[in-house]
């Protein structure tokens, strides 16, 4: 009976261990939004990605920057005085000199697009995508690009399986010795 109850457990260990070997061997995948740069440069604005897609446009810049919005017409304009949208004229929204809105095309697909359906465990690149600023005369472009990425695991998910098994084995010898008095 003894036996019995030590192989099951033994059994039920192995099977634990493999489960999480499994399911990291795959690496994990996620769409990311990422900003290359602004082209030209343009001095005192920085643009990054937040969480949920937004991006984020920064400005110390002396001139005032404005921002087109998808349709090609003015929507945000960054001034020392703040940020102002372009609500049937300018309104200011914010003081501040930084300010996040959805980045345009970085949103994640209700269905899976057709490269990634077909190759999922694999990194594919999905469009590019820009945002064009004006300031001093000038057009600039925020450039940026919407992916699919697949780790690799990386050491930690390596690593992960086996971080419980020392606390598993001693939970094992534990449930034999009590089996065995």
């Amino acid at each position: 009976m003894r036996s019995v109850r030590s192989a099951v457990v033994v059994l039920a260990l192995g099977a634990l261990l493999a489960l999480p070997g499994a399911a990291a061997a795959h690496g994990t995948s996620a769409y990311v939004a990422t900003v290359r740069d602004i082209v030209p440069p343009l001095a005192g604005v920085h643009a990054r990605i937040r969480r949920g897609f937004q991006i984020v446009l920064a400005s110390s810049s002396r001139v005032p920057v404005v921002v087109d919005g998808t349709d090609g017409r003015p929507y945000l304009r960054f001034t020392r005085a703040g940020v102002a949208a372009n609500i049937g004229g300018w309104t200011l929204l914010t003081p501040k000199h930084t300010f996040a809105w959805p980045a345009p095309g970085a949103v994640e697909p209700r269905v899976a697009p057709l490269a990634v359906r077909k190759e999922p465990g694999k990194s594919h690149h999905l469009r590019d995508w820009r945002i064009r600023l004006h300031a001093g005369g000038r057009t600039y472009a925020v450039v940026g690009s919407f992916d699919y990425r697949v780790s690799d695991g990386g050491l930690a998910e390596l690593l992960f399986p086996f971080a419980p098994t020392p606390l598993l084995l001693l939970f094992a010898v534990g449930i034999v010795r009590r089996a065995r008095r």
